[in-house]
């Protein structure tokens, strides 16, 4: 049966320890200590169904010991689990992706060290030993974002690696909220793919970049192509006019950056107005300008 199955499944990996990926579904046959693995997008809900009569279908490694709370959760994300029932407070997921780690790097270690972060209690569901999400309850006092940064300094010196975060938006424990995780997430990747040199991430901040991706490609040279053949021409001027936008129209802020003098600066942005006829100093007009210095960036 086995072998008929990698003929249907050619993606289907095959462990004695199945990883807490999110996109892999694992079936253990019975009377064997071996784990099969099929990526999610490989599987249809009957194809599940059926599956789940001829294997033991296994949401969690035996062998990882981890709380209750955390075992519900991480079948909540991972599995079509209900939202655990204790969860009766507003709350959070705080999406986490650690890279260039070290042979050594213990996660249990750095999982204490996030803990103690926090002024309340919080659960830490690992999908692997590198990614996973925290839960927060929704309390009088938060972890906030510049907490949050000056915690990753601190944690990329102590164990040698890079983390990114991504904050999620407060929501209440209902059927809604294994879409929103699952929104997030599709989310965070794409920060991870395109803005990797940044450390923290919301939603207000990935916003643009996500509606950019959801323009199809074939409209995104009829809607910018104007911008991007004034900016490839000039191309620190792309750069200004993003920088400009994220400052909230701050022109000395943006030229202190940018180490340049604000009549400069001021020149540049009139450049870009004259030519294109979009008021970026408005918030429609700084919105549209925005996508199109990504479709640049995109292009270059």
């Amino acid at each position: 049966m086995i072998n008929r199955l990698t003929e249907l499944y050619p993606n289907a990996i095959f462990t004695a320890t199945p990883s807490l990926d999110p996109h892999m579904y694992w079936f253990k046959e019975n009377n064997t200590e071996q784990y099969m693995g099929i990526p999610s997008t490989d599987l249809s809900p009957k194809e599940i169904n059926i599956l789940k009569t001829l294997f033991t279908m296994t949401a969690v490694d035996e062998s990882i010991n981890v709380s209750e709370s955390v075992r519900l959760w991480r079948n909540f994300f991972l599995f079509d689990e209900p939202v655990p029932s204790f969860q009766q407070n507003h709350c959070r997921f705080i999406h986490f992706s650690i890279s260039n780690m070290r042979e050594q790097f213990q996660f249990d270690e750095w999982e204490e060290a996030v803990k103690s972060l926090f002024p309340h209690e919080i659960s830490i569901v690992p999908f692997s030993g590198y990614d996973g999400v925290i839960v927060e309850d929704q309390r009088e006092l938060q972890m906030d974002e510049d907490e949050l940064f000056s915690a990753i300094q601190a944690f990329e010196s102590d164990f040698f690696f890079k983390v990114h975060f991504f904050i999620g938006r407060f929501h209440s424990p209902d059927d809604k909220l294994k879409q929103l995780f699952t929104l997030e997430k599709s989310i965070f990747q794409l920060s991870l793919d395109e803005q990797s040199e940044d450390r923290i991430f919301t939603l207000e901040k990935l916003m643009p970049s996500y509606v950019f991706r959801s323009i199809p490609k074939c409209d995104r040279n009829i809607l910018f192509g104007d911008i991007h053949n004034l900016l490839v021409e000039d191309h620190d001027l792309s750069e200004t006019i993003k920088r400009y936008i994220e400052n909230q129209s701050n022109a000395t802020l943006t030229a202190k950056q940018l180490f340049m003098h604000r009549n400069s600066l001021q020149y540049r942005i009139d450049k870009f107005i004259e030519k294109t006829g979009i008021d970026i100093k408005t918030f429609h007009g700084a919105f549209f300008a925005y996508l199109g210095c990504l479709y640049n960036h995109e292009e270059d």
